[in-house]
């Protein structure tokens, strides 16, 4: 009896490795005959975003740097995690999408490891101007279509749901929450919607004038100034009235200071048409998606959507109006506007945006 149950079990452990062995080759023949690249190119870009020639150029670029230990190929890992940072789909319902037939763990190591791979090799995509000419060109930008000279960038903040990280000794998860439930990164863009500046280091507790006091950008800003110069980021009322960063007037009085308000309005909403964009191009990270990770790993998918996003819009690749979704945060009322005064800078700074209202539709001024 005790060796027909030994006979039993052999048996039935030698038909366990078959059918495993048969769904291992049966995985591979999935992974070598279906091809994400078989779609058509409307079809591809619905669902990557990427036109396919631009897709492999990416592939190609990155692939000579690949360390990863798989058997699985670079373009179908890189080709899983586009599909989940633009769908914003489960892991496991990205890992059995007909193309990619992978388990849940192994696609999870996959969108880290490109994501870092994608943030080592393409963070320069990602960088304020560093030339003369490329500040004229923003600067003239953002004139031509919205009358204001010195304009380098806009400046905001927006919103990005993940879970509240666990309490540590460094962290405290209510930090996290912002006053609308969400948490929030800084951002500066300029007139084509290409990010200049991201900043996803700060819980969504912190004010926006409180990111700002550390921002780079600002660090960047402050040690390139000069007294007369025409150079300065627009940013609301959550923001400081610095000589490098304008604000609305609080209670505007002349039809000049009126117009500077509606002009500024126009112009600082460039940030947040591009925050519609690359949430409408990237859904993981959009409001109705909630990155159910460590903050840590959440701040390496937005930085890299936004290098994504500059891309396509460097490459002229852009969505229509019908893609993009729409804003649900509430207009501006400038009837309402207060200012910070953030000391040494605040009395600069109204004389510097004093200098800006009046340069206002004069033709003649030779500064942009």
């Amino acid at each position: 009896m005790a060796d027909e149950v030994g006979l039993f079990y052999l048996m039935m452990k030698k038909r366990e490795e078959e059918e495993s062995y048969i769904r291992r080759r049966n995985l591979t023949v999935l992974r070598n005959k279906k091809d994400p690249f078989s779609y058509e190119e409307n079809t591809f870009r619905k669902f990557f975003r990427f036109p396919k020639s631009l897709c492999w150029d990416l592939i190609n670029q990155l692939k000579p740097y690949d360390k990863q230990q798989t058997s699985i190929p670079f373009e179908l890992r890189f080709i899983s995690v586009l599909y989940f940072l633009c769908n914003g789909s489960y892991q496991c319902c990205v890992g059995n999408a007909y193309f990619a037939v992978m388990s849940q763990p192994t696609i999870s190591r996959c969108i880290e490891y490109i994501c870092k791979l994608v943030v080592e090799r393409k963070h320069g995509e990602v960088r304020f101007p560093n030339s003369v000419e490329e500040y004229k060109r923003i600067k003239t930008g953002f004139y031509s279509n919205f009358g204001i000279k010195g304009v380098i960038g806009a400046i905001d903040c927006t919103h990005v749901g993940i879970i509240a990280p666990a309490l540590s000794n460094t962290v405290v998860p209510h930090d996290y929450m912002n006053r609308k439930g969400y948490y929030s990164i800084e951002a500066v863009c300029d007139d084509e919607l290409i990010f200049r500046h991201v900043n996803a280091k700060f819980p969504g507790s912190c004010h926006d004038s409180g990111i700002w006091t550390t921002s780079p950008a600002r660090i960047k800003l402050i040690r390139e100034h000069s007294d007369g110069a025409f150079k300065w980021l627009l940013g609301d009322s959550g923001y400081p009235l610095e000589p490098w960063l304008l604000t609305p007037v609080a209670n505007p009085e002349t039809p000049n200071e009126q117009n500077f308000n509606t002009r500024h309005i126009r112009a600082r909403n460039t940030i947040e048409k591009a925050f519609e964009v690359l949430k409408s191009r990237f859904r993981s990270i959009s409001r109705e998606r909630t990155l159910r990770y460590k903050h840590s790993k959440a701040a390496l998918f937005i930085y890299t959507c936004t290098i994504f996003h500059n891309i396509l819009q460097k490459r002229g690749i852009f969505l229509n109006e019908t893609e993009i979704l729409p804003d649900r945060s509430p207009p501006e009322n400038v009837e309402t506007i207060s200012e910070i005064h953030s000391g040494e800078y605040y009395t600069r700074g109204r004389a510097t945006r004093q200098r800006c209202i009046n340069t206002l539709d004069n033709k003649n001024s030779t500064n942009i």
